[in-house]
């Protein structure tokens, strides 16, 4: 792979607008995100291609390429994780490249986590607390547990709570610097979904 220099994704040369297409809860740890750029599928992939170490290459590094991912990567998608300690990026970053010619767009996925079902885990244990707590008050008519049970389960459902906060806080916090990267890297403009043509949403 040819050698390249990447602009710096800290001080890009133009402005990074993050589109709002994707609402979400705090505590929601995902973010989808169109991106468009002039450059060619080929070009979109040889660049993220020199800062990650490719799972089917048994990850060996053929420069002397800092690498921040590591995962899979072609010319139609990508999924990578996040290995470098020098950036506050997302945990996880997977994307599609459709479009054509040097009118590519990029559909990126960040997440503090590869998959969706562990925050639905998340979620469904953390309301199976809430609903056994209540119905224990309610049984009991107190304001507070009663049982050695009820109390290891509003520990258990503190710990849940507090572990997805520490999630989402971080991956919310390095958002704006992962897509600042990205665009940076590949030379894009983030864009909202509408603008994106409909053969390629």
């Amino acid at each position: 792979v040819s050698q390249s220099r990447y602009p710096d994704a800290n001080k890009p040369s133009w402005s990074i607008k993050v589109s709002d297409n994707t609402k979400h809860m705090f505590l929601y740890p995902f973010k989808t995100q169109f991106l468009k750029t002039a450059l060619t599928r080929k070009q979109v992939s040889d660049k993220l291609i020199q800062q990650t170490f490719l799972s089917d290459a048994d990850y060996k590094k053929t420069d002397n390429q800092p690498r921040i991912f590591f995962g899979e990567v072609s010319e139609q998608d990508f999924t990578l994780e996040t290995i470098t300690q020098q950036k506050s990026l997302a945990n996880f970053c997977t994307g599609e490249i459709r479009g054509s010619e040097n009118e590519i767009y990029i559909l990126l996925q960040l997440g503090a986590w590869q998959h969706r079902r562990i925050f639905l885990l998340f979620a469904l244990l953390i309301m199976a607390c809430l609903i056994f707590l209540a119905n224990h008050l309610i049984l009991y008519k107190a304001l507070y547990p009663q049982t050695l049970a009820a109390w290891l389960l509003l520990g258990t459902f503190f710990a849940l709570l507090a572990t997805l906060y520490s999630k989402a806080t971080k991956f919310h916090r390095g958002t704006e610097e992962t897509m600042a990267h990205f665009s940076a890297l590949w030379e894009a403009q983030p864009i909202d979904k509408k603008e994106v043509p409909l053969i390629f949403q």
